[in-house]
């Protein structure tokens, strides 16, 4: 990636809780600190524009698309051919002075296929007449939760659906709001919802989830690999899936695995351990199940930028054990969105060492900043990173290195899983 520009993107999801693109946010780093992008200046639209070609976005993005703000000075400008208009929607922000020639420049990059959304709609009737000239060219309309008065949000959407926008409510942070906005009639939904659990002490765990906490209790207690053996053979079902996991291309074993122990042989325990992780996340008991489910994809890049992030920090001292350590510690992180319990409970039935509750309980120990930069991060708290990376001493060229390789990692895995 260019050492110019730092990045993080944050989930669009259909009404099905499925990932349908993503918003990619930015930061200019040509000066020491994370100072936002500054509107009309050519020089950082430039870099902009480059970095997205550079950086091998499709990578990045797998099958989703792409959501990027756009001032009135990018859209004059030419260097906006350069996106490719296949996976990118332009999104307008509410600063655009609308006017004849911004209409007519939206009018023609719509006939060229270019697809266009409107940011932070708060509904007022100001912003609709400001706004309603381009309405016949959006394709998707952002309504801010927080802004809008919800008692006359039927009214207004009556109104965007009669230009056959789709309606994307932003600001979604709770599965209570994301039911309530697909009842009004919402398509698409912005926001780290699916992450935020309804958490109920001593719920019942998914017996299908408990024999995958047995599972990876008996590898943390060392158990034997017939105890292991054994217990997959009471789970046909956990055993096939587990088995397509290590035959997929993300393995490239030379030949197929056909038998548990072989598995575990190959894999070894650490791996074992996450790989069950993995597949409880592509099946939880509620929400969207597969391997496109969001909780998998945000637990895979936790897991794998706390990998590229610890491989800067310890640099020729990182050893295997740094590693497992720190992928365990990101998929980990995301439990009790998964089991819908409290994070201690689940940390103390899989008898999960001190270090690791630490980190992700009292936030302490060893990978606690790293984990504490991974999350700021995620929700592009530039102030946090900033502070993070200062603590940590990590130039802000191998941050955006690691950052993008996490990303690229995790579709890559996705895309070679899903084409096994």
């Amino acid at each position: 990636m260019s050492k110019s520009l730092y990045f993080a993107r944050q989930p669009i999801l259909d009404i099905h809780g499925q990932t349908y693109a993503y918003e990619l946010l930015y930061r200019s780093s040509l000066e020491h600190t994370f100072s936002p992008i500054e509107d009309g200046r050519s020089a950082t639209a430039q870099v902009l524009v480059n970095s997205l070609n550079l950086i091998g976005l499709k990578n990045i993005l797998g099958k989703a698309y792409a959501f990027i703000n756009v001032d009135e000075a990018l859209l004059m400008d030419d260097m906006l051919f350069s996106i490719p208009k296949e996976q990118f929607v332009l999104e307008i922000l509410e600063t655009v002075q609308i006017n004849d020639t911004v209409i007519e420049r939206i009018k023609a990059l719509k006939e060229e296929g270019y697809r266009f959304a409107l940011d932070d709609v708060d509904c007022s009737k100001e912003y609709i007449l400001n706004f309603q000239p381009l309405f016949e060219y959006i394709d998707i309309l952002k309504i801010d939760i927080t802004l809008v008065d919800e008692t006359r949000l039927p009214k207004f959407l009556a109104l965007f659906k009669k230009f056959g926008m789709k309606i994307l409510a932003e600001k979604v942070e709770t599965q209570e709001e994301f039911d309530r906005y697909k009842e009004y009639g919402c398509d698409l939904f912005q926001g780290y919802f699916f992450a935020r659990p309804d958490i109920i002490e001593n719920r019942r765990l998914d017996p299908e989830n408990v024999v995958i906490l047995n599972l990876i209790q008996q590898i943390q207690n060392e158990h034997s690999i017939d105890d292991i053996c054994h217990s997959f053979e009471q789970n046909v079902a956990l055993t096939l899936q587990l088995l397509r996991f290590i035959n997929s291309a993300a393995f490239s074993f030379r030949s197929s695995i056909k038998s548990i122990r072989q598995a575990i042989m190959l894999l070894g325990p650490n791996q074992l351990k996450s790989w069950l992780l993995l597949i409880s996340y592509a099946n939880p008991p509620s929400g969207p199940k597969g391997l496109e489910n969001p909780l998998l994809n945000l637990a895979q890049t936790r897991s794998n930028m706390m990998q590229t992030l610890t491989k800067v920090i310890y640099k020729d001292a990182c050893t295997p054990s740094h590693l497992d350590k720190a992928a365990f510690i990101g998929l980990l992180s995301l439990v009790e969105a998964l089991f819908q319990s409290p994070m201690q409970t689940i940390l103390k039935e899989l008898n999960v060492d001190e270090e690791i509750t630490q980190t992700l309980v009292m936030h302490k120990g060893e990978f606690s900043m790293i984990y504490q930069l991974v999350c700021a991060v995620e929700l592009f708290d530039t102030q946090s990173v900033d502070t993070l990376l200062s603590q940590l001493s990590i130039s802000q060229e191998d941050f955006s290195k690691s950052v993008e390789e996490a990303y690229e990692i995790t579709e890559h895995f996705s895309a070679e899983i899903n084409n096994s």
